[in-house]
């Protein structure tokens, strides 16, 4: 007897040689900043797990994209049904920062002490009184405390206070104590090694395996492209009913549609050298961020299929010359998910950016996307972004094809009561599957 529809009968229904994933994962954005909630459901109570010695979970995190790349958080299995994804803040002890000044007493006009920390931004906790720079940033000069009197968090500059303070234990003013020549400076303090945005609808993707240790005494784990996923735009989970409407969503578009690519643009990972601290703004012809920020700039290409072209194509005059002006609205399924500034390649090579994405749903899951794109100019670095040449693949672009069997793409129309291992996959798009005993 086939299993309910609303679970995945080719996980479920077959014994698996490596453990299967837990069910029911979710995830919420906390109540504290750049904090992301995770829980789930103990894989050991899956029936099929039972055959293996379950010792936790491994969760893998990836930005903007669904597909990956996906890297491991946790160094060692999760024994626990939750996991707090967080900003990791590290402590920095005894930094040497003997050669790290900017400004040193009489080579500055103003007699400051100034050195930057080879780590930021640094962490800066609120405190009342004067005292707050101390408590944040400690400084010792050959092994004496030296007082801090400002910082500054994101470019990690410290300068030091040269002037007398009050000791309170000895009712007296005491000399700054200051670096000379050949001094030993050391500077102990705390860094955001890694902020986790949770703002600005940046997109969090994770997936849960489960490790096991089977007969043999080997550790296994489940496939990560099989794993439980969820993300941090996803309120609850599509049942079956809702996951029949995308499913005919996905073959009305796959009967009319228009198949294209998309990139991702990225919004975190390896700042680019063009990235200007003080503007905050990259440079705009960058080849190696494309304007992002970011080394790489986009993630992708990624197949996409777009409800069909329906608006007029315009060609106007400005006093930057003549430019095609074509723009309308379309819509696809939910997934990969998109967002503002990334952009699509049709098949005859032009490119298109994506406005603003709405999304219709039903408490809170996520069922189609629909947007504006706009055809952008060949002079945008957009452009610039390396793909496959279209004219070298076989049409449609995101199909392909079986050497000595034709130019017939192998589609399979996904039934969720059919094992993929019985389904059968035709040699037409509009091939339909049957369910044989």
């Amino acid at each position: 007897m086939p299993s309910p529809p609303d679970r995945s009968p080719s996980i479920l229904e077959v014994i698996p040689s490596n453990p299967l994933p837990p069910l029911n994962v979710t995830c919420s954005v906390g109540f504290e900043n750049n904090t992301v909630d995770i829980w789930w459901s103990n894989p050991a109570e899956i029936s099929s797990n039972t055959k293996f010695n379950i010792i936790g979970t491994n969760i893998y995190r990836s930005f903007d994209s669904e597909f990956g790349p996906f890297f491991r958080l946790n160094a060692s299995p999760i024994q626990v049904n939750f996991y707090r994804d967080n900003t990791r803040i590290s402590v920095i002890l005894q930094e040497d920062i003997s050669n790290s000044y900017s400004c040193f007493g009489t080579s500055d006009p103003s007699g400051r002490y100034i050195f930057r920390t080879a780590n930021k931004p640094v962490v800066i906790q609120p405190s009342l009184g004067t005292e707050c720079a101390n408590l944040n940033v400690f400084v010792t000069v050959d092994g004496l405390n030296a007082r801090v009197k400002s910082i500054v968090s994101t470019s990690g500059e410290v300068e030091l206070d040269t002037d007398k303070y009050f000791d309170v234990a000895n009712q007296t003013y005491t000399d700054p104590v200051l670096p000379l020549v050949g001094s030993v400076s050391l500077v102990s303090y705390r860094y955001l090694k890694e902020g986790l945005k949770t703002n600005l609808y940046q997109r969090i993707f994770y997936r849960i395996t489960t490790v096991a240790v089977d007969s043999n005494g080997s550790f296994i784990e489940t496939p990560l492209k099989v794993a439980s996923s969820t993300n941090t735009r996803e309120v609850e989970k599509l049942d079956w009913i809702w996951r029949e409407a995308v499913r005919r969503n996905k073959f009305i578009l796959q009967q009319g549609g228009e198949r294209s690519k998309v990139f991702i643009r990225k919004h975190i990972g390896e700042r680019c050298g063009c990235y200007s601290v003080e503007n905050k703004q990259p440079a705009s012809d960058c080849l190696l961020c494309y304007a992002t920020g970011f080394i790489g700039g986009y993630d992708g290409p990624y197949d996409v299929v777009l409800s069909p072209d329906d608006s007029e194509v315009n060609i106007t005059q400005s006093n930057r010359g003549r430019s095609m002006v074509h723009s309308y609205e379309t819509w696809t399924g939910p997934q990969p998910l998109l967002s503002q500034r990334d952009f699509i390649i049709k098949l005859n090579g032009d490119r298109y950016g994506i406005g603003p994405v709405r999304m219709p749903s039903n408490r809170g899951m996520q069922l189609q996307q629909h947007f504006s794109i706009s055809h952008l100019d060949e002079g945008d670095i957009r452009y610039k972004v390396p793909v496959l040449d279209v004219s070298t693949l076989v049409v449609p672009e995101t199909r392909y094809i079986i050497e000595g069997e034709g130019k017939a793409t192998p589609m399979t129309t996904e039934r969720q009561v059919i094992p993929d291992e019985r389904e059968f996959r035709g040699r037409t798009v509009v091939y339909e599957n049957t369910y044989r005993r």
